[in-house]
């Protein structure tokens, strides 16, 4: 029996017993995904989080240890260097009862590795520890101190390198739950709001059939259907024509939609122009779009670059100065207790002015990459016209990119000499020269696969140069060559390539640095960028 034929009572009974089931299903399926929710965020809570408390209880003891033994070359006091040796045992103790607990509560196999690592560098520690006290014991302080660099040292740093990795892993391992709770919590939301989105359709649906199954036969006066009628043959679309609510099969119906497409076509046919202009003007606000993101993604790459090349000198930089503070308070306390002897004292300053300029040194070293990653931040950011040395802004640029390329068996050469100088724009060259690299690196070197990037300039002429970009990774196809300006054009469709890089390269060489750009590439032997460019411009 069709459902038209139907009596309203047995519709309504079936529409709304729809929903009804629909809200049931809505209900276990949101309670099933609280469950799994409360099971993921229990595990993570009851499991993950104990094992990283652990984890830090040992970095902390071996802190513990490291300090103690070296406290113990400085003090001469036999009590004091015994309160030392007292808090290695006891360090000891508290860090071996809490490996064996981490050794119970980690069953994965990646973890379970780390700890047999820890346990093979834990004894070796162990034993030259043992070492280091009994030479203490016997007073032999040089021989202890030489243990404790040229050995304790390498096993510290090797323990606390292994317990950064398992303290990351575990990390891992909690960034995981979250994540998954997020997920859980994410997808019930969306199930939940999902279905009850479609019962409130489903019910306005219901609702919507049912009223204009009741009016489907209502139709317009005869009267009033001849006079649109005429209307429309004498060629009126104009006028507006009555329907009853939900009148889809009437004469009046009929010719409502022969008027309406007749319109159609006709504001079709003047609406092209207009569209195709308003799609245009969209593609345009797209690209802007897309060329500021990849600027911002150019600025974040500099700011990793600032990151990353900061870290080693002020890092020394601490290091140096917390010696320094360390000498000073020794010295401090040696002359309060009238321990102080001159050869101790010489002894002391060479090794605080050496730290002082290892301090000064690297203090030095960040000062300068400060100013090379300000140059370069100002101007990527404002375009300024200025003279400049070419070799100065490949190496600026280089410098943002080495965090980038370190992590790849890929080596840079440049062949720039260093009196080339330019009278142009040096932060959109500087743009250039790193969408340029980038893309050797994302496309000439993918799966990382080792090589080089050569970058060399010449002078042409007086007033020309030539500056070459050439890799020699897995080169162009010849059929990609005449596209690979193009805007939108990417072999990384999905993959996080906008197509954008080369055009943008392609924009800033022809219309700010007023020259030149090409390209040759053969499979397997790499691609080469050749750029002809002016070295004096007149700016407009």
């Amino acid at each position: 029996m069709s459902g038209l034929h139907l009596k309203l009572g047995q519709r309504l009974a079936l529409s709304y017993g729809a929903v009804i089931v629909l809200l049931i299903a809505m209900s276990f399926v949101g309670l099933g995904m609280l469950s799994r929710l409360s099971t993921t965020t229990d595990d993570a809570l009851k499991d993950k989080y104990p094992k990283t408390i652990l984890v830090n209880q040992v970095v902390n003891e071996l802190e513990v240890i490291a300090r103690a033994m070296r406290n113990t070359l400085f003090l001469n006091e036999a009590a004091q260097i015994q309160e030392q040796l007292d808090d290695i045992k006891s360090a000891n103790n508290r860090m071996a009862a809490t490996l064996t607990q981490l050794k119970q509560d980690i069953t994965s196999a990646r973890g379970r590795a780390i700890i047999r690592e820890m346990e093979i560098v834990h004894s070796a520690y162990i034993v030259n520890q043992e070492d280091f006290i009994r030479l203490l014991e016997e007073k032999r302080m040089s021989e202890a101190k030489n243990l404790l660099l040229v050995d304790l040292n390498p096993y510290q740093v090797q323990y606390f390198d292994l317990l950064r990795k398992l303290n990351q892993y575990q990390s891992e391992l909690m960034t995981n739950a979250s994540s998954e709770v997020a997920l859980t919590y994410v997808s019930a939301r969306n199930v939940i709001l999902g279905l009850a989105l479609f019962a409130a359709l489903l019910s306005l649906l219901i609702t919507t059939v049912i009223t204009r199954s009741l009016l489907k036969q209502l139709g317009g006066e005869p009267d009033y259907a001849a006079e649109v009628a005429q209307q429309i043959a004498h060629g009126n679309l104009s006028s507006q024509i009555l329907l009853m609510k939900g009148d889809q099969t009437s004469l009046l119906s009929v010719m409502s939609s022969m008027r309406d497409r007749l319109l159609e076509r006709t504001e079709a046919l003047e609406n092209t122009n207009s569209e195709l202009e308003a799609t245009v003007e969209t593609l345009k606000r797209t690209q802007t779009d897309l060329v500021a993101s990849e600027k911002m993604a150019a600025l974040g790459s500099l700011v990793a670059g600032v990151a990353h090349e900061l870290n080693t000198p002020l890092g020394n930089s601490v290091l140096a100065a917390s010696t320094i503070t360390d000498l000073t308070r020794l010295i401090t306390e040696s002359i309060a207790g009238h321990q102080l002897r001159r050869a101790e004292l010489d002894q002391h300053l060479k090794e605080i002015q050496h730290g002082g300029e290892i301090l000064l040194r690297n203090l030095s070293r960040a000062s300068e990459l400060v100013s090379s990653f300000k140059q370069v931040a100002v101007d990527r950011q404002t375009s300024q016209f200025r003279e400049f040395l070419l070799a100065d802004i490949v190496h600026e640029t280089l410098l943002t990119l080495h965090p980038i390329y370190k992590k790849m068996e890929v080596e840079i050469m440049t062949d720039i000499p260093p009196e080339i100088s330019m009278h142009s724009y040096p932060g959109p060259l500087g743009q250039v020269i790193t969408n340029l690299v980038h893309n050797a690196l994302v496309h000439g070197f993918e799966n990382q696969r080792p090589g080089k990037i050569h970058i060399a300039a010449h002078t042409i002429s007086p007033n020309q140069l030539s500056l070459v970009i050439a890799d020699d990774g897995v080169g162009i196809p010849p059929g990609n060559l005449p596209r690979i300006f193009d805007p939108f054009f990417t072999t990384k469709l999905g993959k996080g390539g906008s197509g954008l890089g080369l055009h943008i390269v392609y924009n800033i060489v022809h219309t700010i640095l007023l020259g030149n750009i090409q390209v040759s590439s053969k499979l397997d032997l790499g691609a080469r960028f050749e750029l002809t460019l002016p070295i004096r411009i007149i700016p407009t």
